[in-house]
């Protein structure tokens, strides 16, 4: 059993082997008659068959990213738990099927033509575009919808006289449907279709369009017809960072033990490195360092996806820069710190210290142009041309991404002021995190109503029990209140970092 001295917080609220409240008001994920003990080897292992029950095959959907990642490290974080060796086993066999399907093995490419050591996304995270052709069939003008079911729009042509026609545009994610009459593919007219569905372009109906001729110019128009949409391809930072973080750590892991290092794992470890060097590499063409000696991911200008050419948020940017703590802990390369430092200067750019003690902090840089919002006529953004100010609070699950970039900068020693970093989060979770004894907000600044399924991410700040075991004990009182049927891989590393704290492997580093 731990027996660590408590903080007052913690004594207030009462101990994990206290039990846990009822989850007041809101319905119980798991109706089983024989609760799971979350923090035993014996919760991760349902877990871990729930989470591979799903049999992920690519990221093309986000499931490596945002399942896949997080049981990778939960493998690392039971082996760093116990000891034992089954752990790696798994884990070596899941990285082996990830390398073996980035975008390159797969002989796949992204919107710029590229087949990168990385991993594609479509479908909800990227554009869709349809195309409308011109009086003869041949393609004209490109159609853009940048937000939630792209594939799933149309674009309809009626109405057809001469060279005018009505363009129907519709997305099911919204119940707007821009008409537009009387539109022509003539650059010069004022029915111009491209102005048109431009013009026609908000926060909340974010059609665009790009006239692709190679000499635009006045035509017949196009026949009756409803054009279909197809999303396209494209290797987010924060990606990349997630699956390759685990990879990179176990590379790490494995190469500075004496014990693991011996064996057919060294190879394993090497590879894997390769694996998670070339996938950071892909995204240095983002990377954007400022005269302030801060830095962040930028995305590119004309990326077929949401705020494309704008600064990324933190959560992002920072997913990749766990990674680069990982090599640079791995081959001492001072380029790999040289942008951690950057990043974490950024980050503080954004961090409000309370008077409790806790960091509070936006989703969106303060100095970021989302933040900022930004009208039409900027042109930062193709197919976001224009936004308004996003200043809303980080919330604790995406939080979780940049908690865990700290801490493992803190783990590296990558500087001296990131000691003082990781105890204001460790403040944040149990000053502001916390609701009652089972219960947690959902916002990093104690605000917002987390259901269950946002409350359970908060055990994915278990780093920072070795600062303050009442993230421990919290997370463990909620998932016992929720009473978690546990299926996806966010889940398996909330299991597993309750696991770990409980064992408190950092006591005999």
């Amino acid at each position: 059993m731990l027996n660590p001295q408590l903080s007052r917080r913690t004594l207030l609220l009462g101990s994990a082997a206290g039990g846990a409240v009822a989850w007041t008001g809101l319905p119980a994920l798991q109706a089983s008659a024989a609760p799971l003990v979350y923090d035993s080897p014996e919760a991760f292992d349902v877990a871990q068959t729930g989470y591979l029950a799903s049999d992920p095959q690519n990221n093309e959907a986000g499931v490596y990213a945002w399942g896949e990642s997080y049981f990778l490290l939960s493998l690392l974080r039971m082996y760093e738990a116990y000891g034992d060796e089954r752990y790696l086993n798994t884990f070596e066999q899941r990285a082996k099927h990830v390398i073996a399907t980035t975008d390159h093995a797969r002989h796949v490419k992204d919107y710029a033509g590229r087949s990168g050591k990385v991993w594609r996304t479509a479908g909800n995270y990227t554009a869709g575009h349809g195309v409308l052709p011109d009086g003869d069939g041949k393609p004209a003008v490109q159609l853009r919808w940048a937000g939630s079911r792209a594939a799933e729009s149309t674009a309809e042509v009626s109405n057809v006289s001469g060279d005018t026609f009505d363009l129907i545009l519709r997305n099911p994610a919204t119940t707007g449907v821009v008409t537009l009459r009387g539109v022509s593919l003539d650059p010069a007219a004022t029915s111009y279709v491209v102005t048109a569905v431009n013009n026609a372009y908000t926060t909340g109906l974010r059609w665009t369009a790009v006239d692709r001729r190679t000499a635009p110019a006045a035509g017949p128009a196009p026949a009756e017809t409803t054009i279909a949409f197809e999303s396209q391809y494209y290797v987010f930072a924060v990606h990349t960072g997630m699956i390759a973080f685990p990879l990179a750590r176990y590379a790490r892991m494995v190469l500075q033990s004496p014990k693991l290092r011996r064996g057919p794992r060294r190879k394993v470890a090497k590879d894997l490195l390769d694996a998670a060097t070339a996938a950071v590499a892909f995204h240095d063409p983002e990377w954007v360092s400022h005269a302030d000696g801060t830095g962040d991911y930028v995305w590119p200008k004309g990326a077929p996806i949401p705020f494309d050419g704008t600064i990324q948020p933190y959560n992002q940017s920072q997913g990749l820069g766990q990674v680069l703590v990982e090599l640079y802990r791995v081959t001492r390369q001072q380029r790999y710190r040289t942008r951690v430092v950057e990043m974490l200067k950024a980050y503080r750019a954004g961090l409000t210290l309370a008077a409790d003690g806790a960091y509070v902090w936006p989703y969106w840089p303060p100095y970021s142009q989302m933040y900022a919002g930004f009208p039409k006529t900027a042109g930062i953004s193709e197919y976001t041309p224009g936004y308004s100010a996003s200043t809303q609070i980080e919330d604790i699950s995406h939080a979780a991404i940049s908690t865990e970039f700290v801490h493992a900068a803190y783990d590296a020693k990558i500087e001296t002021d990131v000691a003082t970093d990781v105890l204001r989060f460790t403040k944040t979770f149990t000053q502001r995190v916390v609701r009652s004894e089972a219960e947690v907000w959902f916002r990093v600044d104690g605000t917002g109503t987390a259901v269950p399924a946002n409350a359970v991410q908060c055990a994915r700040w278990g780093a920072y029990a070795e600062q303050d075991l009442l993230v421990y004990q919290q997370a463990l009182r909620v998932y016992d209140a929720v009473q978690l049927d546990p299926v996806q891989g966010s889940h398996a590393l909330g299991i597993a970092y309750l696991n770990w704290a409980k064992q408190a492997p950092w006591r005999n580093q």
